[in-house]
């Protein structure tokens, strides 16, 4: 079974991106009203998105950017896929030569036929 989560990456990126804005709103009013004592604000809020980002969550975030899937099982379903598509390819091709061939022999006896007739029908 295959499941596509494409879809709901921008999504996620779009969250993350937001989170980052709103915080920086917020430790930007912080520091307007607090003056220097906001700095270990920004300094816990920077730590605490750095020890977040480096984490389970940064790396899935990182792997979802990239277009990796930690599904093993989606990737060999994907080599099937392409194998399947090669073969059906390479069927296809035989079809179009078997086609040209009909065409060629059809051509041939319909030119055969006007000859024997004298080119009239």
């Amino acid at each position: 079974m295959i499941r596509h989560r494409r879809h709901s990456t921008p999504s996620m990126i779009w969250m993350i991106v937001a989170s980052g804005f709103f915080l920086m709103i917020g430790l930007g009013k912080a520091s307007s009203s607090m003056g220097a004592a906001s700095i270990p604000i920004w300094i816990a809020a920077i730590a605490g998105a750095a020890y977040v980002l480096r984490g389970p969550l940064g790396e899935a975030i990182l792997r979802s950017v990239a277009g990796e899937n930690g599904d093993p099982e989606q990737a060999v379903a994907s080599q099937e896929i392409l194998q399947d598509l090669d073969d059906l390819r390479a069927q296809v091709g035989e079809l179009q030569e078997r086609v040209d061939f009909a065409e060629r022999m059809l051509a041939r006896e319909r030119e055969e036929r006007a000859l024997n007739s004298g080119g009239s029908r």
